[in-house]
């Protein structure tokens, strides 16, 4: 996977490459020397550098979303598992199932199966699922359970936000403009010698495109196929929540045993041995 990013953009320079092969072998011997081209070339690897220090910041808060939301998940499964202690109208398996439905949703939409207000509707579907422990008498997990799905929420449109929306268009406009400039200008200066060229030329024509391509990656790192796979070479890893479906799809159906209510009358074990003695 690191090379699928440089495997592709090495087609881009190979038309480079003969682009000036071609030119020189029609007697073109350049307009300008190489020399000249540098200072084009510092200009594009600044807003380079500006570009990818800024979408680098979205992309290590997108490799956190992943596990905040499966961890988020989880404690409102385990805040339903006791909702459901000694309150018979409460079903275990139920309540997991909902939210194994709204973790399929989740993970659906990443995968962009589903639609972002399908995935918005599943989590207000999961509100009711509250508003049922609030009404079957379990209104303090009900009251723990709404701060964990504001945060899935929270979240999820984060995500959306980071995958909808691009960092600064205008500079991108700026670097694709630059870097056309310096391929351009490559192409019509002069080298030393032949193998200068043939080395030169590559270089910097795959140092440029490889880095506009790898920029546009990291803008977008949930972009994914509908099949669940990459369909880039920089998205984030979504094996946290696949991680929890599979922990939760395996005990959905588990029923806890039902604790017998203690009598605050009778005596600790202890403290009948101690009566004993």
């Amino acid at each position: 996977m690191k090379w699928k990013l440089m495997l592709t953009t090495l087609p881009w320079v190979a038309v480079v490459l003969v682009i000036k092969l071609v030119l020189d072998a029609v007697g073109f011997e350049g307009l300008i020397d190489f020399s000249d081209v540098g200072v084009v070339m510092t200009a594009g690897v600044f807003l380079i550098g500006f570009l990818l220090a800024g979408t680098m910041t979205d992309y290590k808060e997108a490799e956190r979303l992943p596990a905040e939301i499966s961890s988020t998940l989880e404690t409102l499964e385990e805040i339903c598992v006791l909702a459901t202690t000694n309150r018979p109208a409460l079903t275990l398996p139920e309540l997991r199932r909902s939210v194994l439905t709204l973790t399929d949703a989740i993970r659906d939409w990443l995968v962009k199966r589903i639609t972002t207000a399908q995935v918005f509707a599943a989590l207000t579907t999961m509100n009711g699922v509250i508003r049922q422990l609030e009404r079957e008498g379990a209104g303090p997990y009900a009251s723990r359970a709404v701060p964990q799905l504001l945060m899935v929420r929270r979240c999820v449109s984060r995500v959306d936000v980071i995958a909808r929306t691009g960092f600064l268009p205008a500079a991108y406009a700026l670097l694709e403009v630059l870097i056309a400039m310096i391929i351009s200008l490559v192409l019509i200066a002069r080298f030393k010698n032949v193998m200068a060229e043939l080395l030169l030329v590559p270089f910097v024509s795959l140092i440029n495109i490889y880095m506009l391509r790898l920029i546009r990656d990291i803008d977008n790192p949930f972009d994914y196929r509908t099949d669940g796979s990459e369909s880039g070479a920089a998205e984030v890893s979504l094996y946290p929540l696949h991680d929890f479906r599979e922990r939760l799809a395996a005990r959905v159906d588990e029923v806890l045993p039902v604790e017998a209510p203690r009598d605050p009358k009778s005596a600790w074990p202890d403290d009948a041995d101690a009566a004993d003695g």
